[in-house]
């Protein structure tokens, strides 16, 4: 059982007789030293894994659990030792690539790998293949208004074709900014046990140079904890959810965010069970959870989630070392160290320095934002979210970084770059006013550089879009600019560019 699919509830292990089966779990050191990962992300996988395995034996179960293994083939190097010759049976992992490292593994110990069913989609393969047939270009809003319709989740009950209240997609209505003094419910944390404490203290002495702090941690790491984590969300933070899930506030990590990323990845809830709980109290609150917040977290769950799976299962391989821009600078230091001027970076990298966590703002239109216009290569700045983020895994970055955030693959699945200079942040946060820089201009030592950085880009990439339908305005407008101001923003964006690595 891989640390992303620790369920009793869906899978092998549902049917599986305790006195008959062995279940071999194993912690990767290589893996975390491979990826150099955040210690919070070591500890949320290693303490999952750990108590996972304690609980299947104490549930009866015969396991082979592998504290702090080199890797994953020594680890089944050394099961088979114990049980020569066996068979392994894996669940079909999410990532690309792993089934077939470690049939591998298996096969050069002397043993052999069977890979059966992965239940813990929504959508099937053949459903998504299905609708992916024959496009060139995915949208997520069409796959998922067939996701919604087929499910049956808020659609109209007079005529099941039409969404509930007339439209599909509620955005319009979930792009508001929390009035000063807002109080925003924190999310539950959950103590750690002994067992919890023996990990930490592993990941301390294991990973003593890997970013991020370690403690506090109060991550969910049981079924029991992930189930508690969805009721609070629902009951304290849902209605909110819709109205504030594009909001910034500096100092507020959470706002009205589930944070269920995290227990989702590991399989300790299934994404049909966090819709469903959802949905239902949207049926059941009279009113007290707004139709705009229910259908925002939808989407998020039943239709990106569910297409991004699918998008790295069938084009991942390519998009991993997509370059369609030719972007090749560096990671920002910033991101690594937060030493930095620009307020929204500062706030959003204490976040994920202190959780390995960001909201979906802060990671797009902060940190994917400002890489984009620096000309980042996409395959480094996914290394760095992969490290960073405790809900990363390939399947997650690749699509997200690669595709939606760095548009490396020309558009294969969004429709623009997500791109924006100085006055989105100010708009939606309340960075700006204590920061340096003015999100109004262009030119001189207090332009905001995602504002220099906007039109910078603009200016790399006029030839790409200035026949595309979401950018053409943007080119036309720079090339009405003086020829001054033009030289004038390229010359203090390759200030930037040098100041910020």
């Amino acid at each position: 059982m891989l640390g992303d699919q620790l369920t009793t509830e869906h899978g092998p292990l549902a049917s599986a007789d305790p006195e008959a089966t062995i279940v071999l779990t194993v912690e990767s050191v290589g893996l975390v030293r491979a990826t150099r990962a955040h210690r919070q992300k070591a500890a949320l996988f290693f303490g999952a894994l750990r108590r996972f395995s304690a609980d299947l034996a104490t549930a009866g179960f015969t396991v082979d659990h592998h504290r702090a293994a080199p890797s994953f083939a020594a680890a089944i190097a050394t099961h088979l030792r114990r049980w020569p010759g066996a068979t392994l049976e894996l669940m079909r992992p999410a990532d690309r690539g792993v089934a077939e490292t470690l049939a591998r593994a298996a096969r050069e110990a002397g043993g052999d790998l069977r890979v059966v069913p992965n239940p813990l989609r929504l959508v099937d393969d053949a459903t998504f293949d299905a609708y992916a047939h024959g496009r060139r270009r995915l949208r997520m809003e069409d796959f998922y208004r067939r996701v919604r319709a087929r499910e049956g989740w808020l659609m109209d009950p007079d005529d099941p074709s039409r969404p509930l209240g007339g439209v599909w997609n509620l955005d319009h209505e979930n792009r508001r900014v929390p009035p000063p003094g807002s109080a925003f419910p924190p999310p539950l944390s959950f103590e750690p046990d002994a067992l919890l404490t023996e990990v930490l203290d592993d990941v301390e002495r294991l990973f003593p140079d890997h970013p991020g702090r370690l403690r506090p941690f109060a991550w969910p790491t049981r079924r029991v904890e992930a189930l508690a984590a969805l009721d609070d969300f629902v009951r304290h933070r849902l209605p909110a959810f819709g109205p504030f899930e594009d909001a910034m506030v500096g100092g507020e990590r959470v706002l009205h965010h589930s944070q269920l990323s995290a227990p989702l990845n590991l399989g300790l809830l299934h994404p049909r069970e966090v819709v469903e709980a959802v949905v239902g109290a949207f049926h059941a609150a009279d009113g007290h959870v707004p139709l705009a917040s229910t259908e925002g977290f939808v989407r998020q769950v039943a239709g990106w989630r569910e297409f991004v799976y699918h998008v790295d299962r069938t084009r991942g391989d390519a998009l991993a070392n997509a370059n369609e821009l030719g972007h090749d600078g560096p990671v920002p230091e910033a991101f690594w160290t937060g030493r930095t001027r620009m307020a929204c970076v500062a706030d959003a990298w204490q976040g994920l320095h202190e959780r390995g966590w960001n909201h979906h703002i802060e990671r797009l239109m902060v940190f994917g934002n400002l890489a984009l216009s620096l000309g980042t290569d996409p395959r480094g700045l996914t290394e760095w979210f992969t490290a960073h983020y405790v809900d990363a895994l390939d399947w997650v970055m690749v699509p997200n970084v690669m595709g939606m955030s760095q548009y490396a693959d020309g558009g294969g699945f969004t429709s623009k770059p997500y791109l924006s200079g100085g006055a989105y942040i100010d708009r939606m946060s309340d960075h700006c006013g204590r920061c340096p820089f003015e999100p109004g201009r262009r030119t001189g030592p207090a332009a905001c550089p995602f504002t220099v950085g906007y039109w910078d880009f603009v200016d790399r990439h006029q030839a790409r879009f200035e026949r595309h339908p979401r950018m053409a305005m943007a080119v036309r407008s720079w090339r009405m600019r003086p020829a001054a101001e033009q030289v004038a923003v390229r010359a203090r964006a390759a200030e930037l560019r040098s100041e910020l690595p």
